[in-house]
């Protein structure tokens, strides 16, 4: 049923330009770009700190089209506002790999320090209220720090939240799960369409005390008694080395990632405590003085809601780098799959493609085919399942993020919802993009 009203409980906050959903990479450089050009922007995250899968609740490297390691674009690093918050955070933060926490405030006060920028943080969007049902005329906001109910009224909406609850809740139109090999001809594509996901992974990390330390598992913790019960996936660590958990160590994408994700994270913790035990009492792995320090709290998810644009980006479009004429943004990230059994499956971790070029991402993949002032940022964005193995890491969401904060001020600017905006002022956004530091 769509709201048209906003109910009495959530009065009224303030009249916005532009409002962001989600505080992540994608959130933070769409607030930031659009505020920059002068539109008046709110942004709103249900954690305590921004930073999404980087901050310092989840601690996730931030990767993207500078990947090393079997990637033939040896060079090539995203620009822009993602790029200016990565050497603020190296000259402030040198230790960044282990000091996630002074990132988060590297975040924040870029945030805060925008004059036309509003940050409402610890707050959910709870719906969407709907001029019609096409056009997104507001959102409810609960501010659980402060016991605050309210609405915002915004022209443009960006949902960057990842799950798109905003964009779910005003009807935008979605896939979840991996389409057949024969809908968009990918050779990387299931023979037969599912509702499965990439698996979520928990992060942890360990530290050394100096003496010998025992660990006697919890009766919960999952048993991985060999080597042969974790095959594919090398766990050896360096006492003397940074480390921040394994990318293999996942579950949950064979469940619903947005309505499990309880179970998935309870999951994800006896299987933690499992591969310690491993670690520290199934062989010699040198970790005798090496005991846990940190579990991240929540998962980090890799894949869940994707909406649907005027184009879905596919696995052929990456390959052959197709030449779109609306490009905004770019990738560089290998095809990386995950297996939606996660660490019980017994094939290897994931399948990764190298890419032999960047790939552009097309503005029409940036907003929504059915609700006509929605754009979205981040891993929920219009493209298949095999795509999103690409364009999910953080980086190339940071710089899909400021294309569509950059993109929604236009719309302001003009009156325009994206798909006009699209048709009349494609050029004007690229040269606006290009002006910021951005390559596209």
């Amino acid at each position: 049923m769509v709201r048209k009203y906003f109910p009495t409980t959530f009065p009224k906050q303030g009249n916005y330009d532009v409002v962001v959903i989600g505080g992540g990479l994608a959130g933070i450089c769409a607030s930031i770009a659009a505020s920059r050009l002068g539109s008046k922007v709110a942004l709103v995250h249900d954690r305590p700190v921004l930073g999404g899968n980087a901050s310092s609740e989840l601690r996730v490297g931030i990767s993207g089209a500078d990947v090393s390691g079997g990637g033939l674009v040896r060079y090539a690093r995203e620009t822009g506002i993602i790029s200016e918050l990565c050497i603020e955070s190296l000259h402030r933060n040198p230790d960044f790999s282990s000091s996630f926490h002074v990132q988060d405030v590297i975040f924040w006060e870029w945030v805060k320090r925008e004059p036309n920028l509003t940050l409402f943080l610890n707050s959910q969007a709870q719906e969407a209220v709907m001029s019609d049902n096409q056009t997104i005329r507001g959102i409810t906001v609960i501010q659980t720090s402060t016991e605050k109910s309210f609405s915002l009224i915004g022209k443009i909406f960006i949902d960057s939240s990842g799950d798109g609850r905003i964009a779910a809740d005003a009807g935008a139109e979605y896939r979840i799960g991996r389409e057949a090999k024969s809908e968009f001809n990918e050779s990387l594509a299931c023979d037969l369409a599912d509702n499965f996901v990439m698996s979520s992974t928990i992060n942890f990390t360990i530290k050394d005390v100096g003496r010998r330390v025992d660990f006697v598992p919890p009766s919960w913790a999952r048993s991985f008694p060999s080597d042969e019960d974790l095959p594919f996936r090398g766990h050896a660590i360096s006492p003397n080395e940074f480390f921040g958990g394994f990318w293999w160590l996942a579950y949950g994408g064979i469940r619903d990632v947005i309505k499990d994700n309880e179970e998935i994270r309870d999951e994800l913790l006896c299987i933690l405590f499992g591969i310690w035990d491993h670690l520290k009492n199934r062989g010699d792995h040198g970790l005798e003085n090496m005991t846990l320090d940190w579990i991240s709290p929540i998962p980090a998810k890799r894949e869940s809601r994707r909406f649907i644009g005027d184009h879905i980006l596919t696995e052929n479009d990456i390959l052959n780098n197709t030449h779109f004429p609306d490009r905004v943004a770019y990738g560089g990230w290998p095809i990386d799959i995950h297996p939606p059994e996660g660490i019980y499956s017994r094939e290897p971790p994931n399948i990764s493609i190298p890419l032999s070029d960047l790939y552009g991402i097309p503005f029409r993949c940036l907003y929504s085919h059915n609700v006509q002032n929605l754009l979205m940022a981040g891993r929920n964005i219009s493209v298949t399942h095999v795509a999103l193995g690409s364009t999910r890491v953080m980086a190339t969401c940071a710089v899909i993020g400021q294309a569509v904060g950059t993109a929604a001020h236009l719309c302001v600017k003009y009156g325009l919802v994206p798909r006009e905006l699209g048709k009349k002022h494609i050029a004007e956004l690229q040269q606006q993009l290009l002006k910021d530091d951005c390559y596209i």
